[in-house]
């Protein structure tokens, strides 16, 4: 039995890291490995996970646990100034800002008789990680799904590079991001998300009346409303299809930082009318099957998770050239691909889809077929095993 500690230092609970961690869980191959996980903050995974018989703690840390004190502000400041001042200093500051967080890892890993460590959610916040693997004298497994890298510097990838690490990448775009910022490609495996169905509540069978009794078509976006994510081009090329007078309304299902911004240029617009907002829904797959169509209209997407959900339950997506989307759609054949901004060529192929019923079918067909070949469980669990018995020394 070997022994895996992840470590989850989000906050929220609903990102794609934490459904990511559920997964991996799930599919491990509970006679050759034990997990433990340790959470940065209070959400309703670790209930889940407890409830799974996985043995989970939580840790307080300085920076990236909740609550607004003054010891986290003025490290947050120590962090930024040590950056931008005095680059060479950044590794010796990492270590110090998380020195208690690192000291009680070590203790609690050094009782479990762990074997790797596996950094779950982005290198730029867990970078402190490195250092209790490196205590330990065990190696490092990084999950790299994220385009954020201001942290990043040649100082820490000569660290990192220095190290027993093996880099996980969820799309090429997100493997190309972090070789530019420095690591090495010889240690770089992608291994895409999946979508199991009982990652989520199952479907449920209760209508939605805001989506069941309109009659038009029906667009959906399902996700956060940041600002990477693209929603006012979506929001420009509904108008424009408004403006054509096409029966439709857009469904905006999720919340975030840009969601008063989002309602202003709506406002601006004079879509009230056209557009609903549906706020944050646990279960999204009930309102994606109630669509006619899904798109995911991100200027710089790591993966794009809730494609892999319209391609489960039968809704043609539409998509962006940008980051990991092109990993997961065929354009054309399992969906749609258009450049970000574009809004003619994003406002052509929601009417393709929607005005053509054999093409819908031929995408929904495609979508199915990718998620049964491209995205299998069998595939995931296959490689992240083979990825552990590797760096631990053991033949399959």
């Amino acid at each position: 039995m070997k022994r895996i500690m992840y470590i989850e230092s989000g906050t929220t609970g609903y990102g794609g890291s934490y459904q990511s961690l559920y997964q991996t869980i799930n599919i491990l191959n509970p006679k050759k490995f034990q997990v433990i996980v340790v959470f940065f903050n209070e959400t309703f995974i670790y209930e889940k996970l407890i409830k799974k018989g996985v043995e989970c703690y939580y840790m307080k840390d300085v920076l990236y646990s909740g609550g607004n004190t003054l010891k986290k502000k003025l490290f947050w400041k120590l962090d930024s100034a040590v950056l931008k001042k005095i680059p060479f200093f950044s590794v010796m500051a990492e270590y110090f800002i998380h020195f208690f967080t690192i000291q009680k890892l070590i203790s609690l890993a050094r009782v479990k008789r762990v074997e790797i460590i596996h950094l779950n959610t982005q290198l730029s916040r867990d970078f402190f990680g490195l250092f209790v693997a490196k205590s330990l004298s065990v190696p490092c497994v990084i999950h790299l799904r994220s385009f954020k890298s201001s942290k990043m510097n040649k100082y820490k990838a000569d660290y990192l590079n220095k190290m027993n690490t093996r880099y996980i990448a969820i799309s090429n775009q997100i493997k190309k991001h972090w070789i530019d910022k420095g690591l090495s490609s010889q240690y770089f495996e992608i291994i895409y998300n999946i979508f199991q169905p009982y990652q989520l509540d199952e479907i449920s069978s209760k209508e939605i009346p805001l989506m069941t009794d309109y009659d038009g078509y029906k667009i959906i976006y399902v996700g956060r409303f940041a600002d990477f994510k693209g929603i006012p081009f979506l929001i420009d090329t509904f108008y424009q299809l408004i403006k054509d007078n096409y029966y439709a309304r857009l469904y905006l299902v999720g919340d975030g930082d840009e969601e008063s911004k989002i309602r202003e240029k709506v406002s601006a617009l004079n879509l009230e009318k056209h557009v609903v907002f549906l706020g944050y829904q646990k279960n999204t797959l009930s309102y994606i099957k109630n669509a006619d169509l899904l798109v995911l209209p991100s200027n710089n997407e790591p993966f794009g998770r809730v494609l892999l959900e319209a391609m489960y339950i039968g809704t043609p997506a539409i998509g962006t050239k940008s980051g990991g989307i092109p990993d997961i759609i065929e354009d054309g054949v399992s969906g749609f691909l258009v450049e970000y901004g574009d809004i003619e060529a994003l406002k052509k192929s929601i009417i393709k889809i929607l005005k053509n019923e054999q093409v819908k079918k031929e995408i929904i067909k495609g979508g199915y077929d990718t998620m049964n070949s491209k995205f299998r469980v069998e595939t995931y669990q296959e490689k992240l095993e083979n990825l552990y018995d590797t760096l631990i020394g053991v033949t399959n």
